[in-house]
């Protein structure tokens, strides 16, 4: 592991880091990193929960802790999320799907997707802190992230031109064993095996879900990158209570 790759990764995905130019090179050494920094982002989001923020009132509390992550990730997953859910709702197929996903304005599905994510991350979080499960809360950021790398794994023979092509050479088979690895044991320390286990076989749902689009839309680019991990975060959080 490249020793500058964990401050580079959260440089690009978080505001923890200074904003740093990386060269094309730097990119591919983030990706075994990406859980780590899901747990940084998730114990950051849970702490003024832990702290005692809004005890009483933990509907409160999960508005905090999805509010903080969109905050510490500058909205870039969401963004993505918005993306893919304007592009996928609209029904279009090849070169209008990218277009409509390309399109800086917010269309109704867009809005639609980010309103049902974002709604079921604060009751689902706001549950969590109520049960005083704010360990599951903070794992769910890991596989969120975890869950982007395997995406990318699976998909980067059809990457376009952009940000996933610089993080695709890095995608290997390793590397996704190493994340998912993490993921496993921050799990069971933050959490418990039962949330493990319903975690990934959540993830894996939506997993098959965007390799499927991505297959039928014969592409793959970021924003696929950014919706794996709202995506993800929502399907750890439900699997914590199912």
């Amino acid at each position: 592991m490249h020793p500058h790759s964990f401050a580079h990764a959260l440089s690009f995905l978080t505001r923890l880091a200074p904003p740093r130019i990386l060269d094309k090179t730097d990119f591919p050494r983030t990706l075994v990193w990406f859980p780590l920094v899901g747990l940084a982002v998730g114990a950051l989001a849970v702490l003024p929960s832990w702290l005692g923020l809004f005890a009483a009132y933990p509907w409160l509390q999960g508005w905090v802790v999805a509010g903080l992550a969109l905050w510490l990730t500058r909205g870039l997953h969401a963004d993505g999320l918005a993306d893919i859910a304007d592009a996928w709702g609209s029904a279009a197929t090849g070169e209008r799907f990218w277009a409509i996903m390309k399109d800086s304005r917010a269309g109704p599905f867009g809005v639609i997707g980010l309103v049902m994510v974002l709604a079921g991350q604060v009751l689902a979080f706001g549950y969590l802190a109520g049960q005083g499960r704010l360990g599951a809360a903070c794992w769910c950021f890991v596989l969120g992230r975890t869950l982007a790398l395997a995406a990318l794994r699976l998909c980067r023979k059809r990457v376009r031109p952009g940000l996933s092509s610089l993080f695709a050479p890095g995608a290997t088979m390793g590397t996704l064993g190493v994340a998912l690895a993490q993921a496993v044991v921050l799990g069971l320390a933050l959490a418990d095996l039962r949330t493990v286990l319903c975690g990934l076989g959540m993830a894996a749902l939506v997993l098959v879900f965007l390799v499927r689009l991505s297959k039928k839309q014969q592409g793959f680019n970021g924003d696929f990158m950014g919706a794996a991990i709202m995506l993800g975060e929502l399907a750890g959080a439900l699997a914590a209570l199912a």
